[in-house]
């Protein structure tokens, strides 16, 4: 799918709907839970469930649909911890020669893949709205256990 991702319809709802598009009535809600943690994470990536899953409780944004995406974000941190290990363990670049014999200084593929890895995490954090940019476009519904008592008499 290309072009624009579609705004998520709360956020459509508070600036007025401005591209007068019609709005999902019948968007999925999935209910606010914490997933359970998969068996399979690195012992590093259960630390990272851990913690995010309390963070993202907190915040009011995780839902029992988000483990996949949380799961893919703790891998991506588990990743990056194990790929900085390699780098601060082999150095930036290593020295190797040429096929005519002389000296040439590469970089380490590490290098790369990490930083392969810190773009997929930063994307996984920016959909949890866990930078302050992404966070400032994040908005929270109040739970429905607050409903108006008159509304189904004034609308």
């Amino acid at each position: 799918m290309a072009g624009r991702r579609p705004t998520p319809t709360e956020l459509k709802l508070v600036r007025g709907n401005p591209g007068k598009r019609p709005i999902n009535k019948k968007e999925p809600l999935p209910a606010k839970r914490i997933p359970s943690t998969p068996a399979h994470l690195t012992d590093e990536g259960q630390v990272a469930w851990g913690r995010l899953t309390v963070l993202l409780d907190r915040m009011g944004v995780l839902t029992e649909a988000d483990g996949f995406a949380l799961e893919r974000l703790c891998d991506c941190y588990s990743e990056i911890l194990a790929l900085r290990e390699l780098v601060d363990a082999n150095g930036r670049t290593y020295e190797t020669t040429s096929t005519q014999g002389e000296l040439v200084i590469k970089a380490n593929p590490a290098v790369a893949m990490l930083a392969d890895a810190d773009r997929r995490f930063k994307s996984y954090l920016v959909e949890f709205g866990l930078t302050p940019a992404a966070r400032s476009k994040v908005q929270i519904k109040a739970d429905d256990d607050q409903e108006d008592q008159f509304a189904e008499f004034f609308g």
